[in-house]
């Protein structure tokens, strides 16, 4: 009864983010699926190494800014960083795994942070891709641990969050490097205004809201208002809908290019990547 709960629950959030190429909107819905499946107070998905506003830094519910800023600081005193920095090994791990509540209490981090936010339990794990990027992903509680059960639900879908994390990141590669340009006058024929079909041309070449509010010199929310007012105009539901609309609309047929492309690019690095996971796992095992 476990396996095919696990299963059922692993389905869902697999169905959740499959088919998902833009990177903002794979993690957006990687966030929302999670908690769905497994409840926490706190949901974290942050791209390593940080480089905002060029990388992905997400929080359900939003973190205080301060926070964020204390949490740097202290970030290295976190169990399940230093064990990954320590093992490479990307599997969800809880603290309770990695050391007592009375060892945890005595951080820095735990009384400047985690006090602050009434975190008391926390589970982690981490995405690999073919750079230097890594997407890491925390889910925190106050009340209650972690069980065993939501761990092993973690692993087994981690490697399809995986594959899903590696498409987006070459969608976006492709977006951004392939000599493609989104002409905006074909954005303005279908009735977006010049703000919008701005938002949108960078958006569907792969740049995150944050990144495109920065170009145009406007808010992250702003940009985000501005693509909900082209999703009703162009009568699609999500970014990636929106974003293959507008490379039709300049005449590239890309999305058809994009999925041809990325599988050519995913065969050989995950084949790689999950050798190099292989080899680390058997390493550890000697030791």
């Amino acid at each position: 009864m476990i396996a095919k709960s696990l299963d059922k629950r692993a389905l869902a959030i697999v169905g959740e983010v499959i088919g998902l190429l833009d990177l903002e909107e794979l993690c957006g819905g990687m966030l929302r699926a999670l908690r769905e499946a497994v409840p926490a107070e706190w949901c974290a998905l942050n791209e390593l190494p940080a480089d905002l506003p060029h990388t992905i830094s997400l929080a359900e519910p939003e973190v205080p800014r301060e926070l964020h800023v204390v949490f740097a600081r202290y970030a290295l005193q976190n169990p399940l960083v230093e064990y990954y920095l320590r093992t490479k090994d990307g599997r969800a791990m809880r603290f309770s795994d990695l050391l007592t509540r009375r060892e945890l209490h005595r951080l820095e981090l735990y009384r400047e942070v985690y006090v602050p936010l009434g975190v008391e339990y926390q589970i982690a794990f981490t995405l690999p891709s073919a750079s230097r990027q890594v997407l890491g992903i925390a889910l925190s509680r106050g009340r209650r641990d972690f069980t065993a059960t939501e761990r092993d639900l973690l692993n087994l879908v981690r490697p399809y969050l995986i594959q899903a994390y590696r498409n987006a990141l070459a969608h976006t590669a492709l977006a951004r490097g392939a000599g493609r340009q989104i002409v905006l006058d074909d954005l303005t024929a279908l009735g977006l205004t010049t703000r919008q079909a701005e938002v949108l041309r960078l958006v569907a070449m792969g740049r995150s809201d944050q990144d495109a509010a920065a170009a145009l010199g406007i808010g992250a929310r702003t940009a985000q208002k501005h693509l909900e007012h082209c999703y009703r105009t162009l009568e699609v539901n999500d970014r990636s809908q929106a974003a293959r609309l507008a490379w039709e609309a300049t005449g590239e047929g890309a999305a058809g290019a994009f999925a041809t492309e990325i599988g050519v690019l995913n065969s050989e690095e995950s084949r790689r990547l999950d050798r190099e996971e292989e080899l680390n796992l058997e390493e550890r095992r000697h030791h």
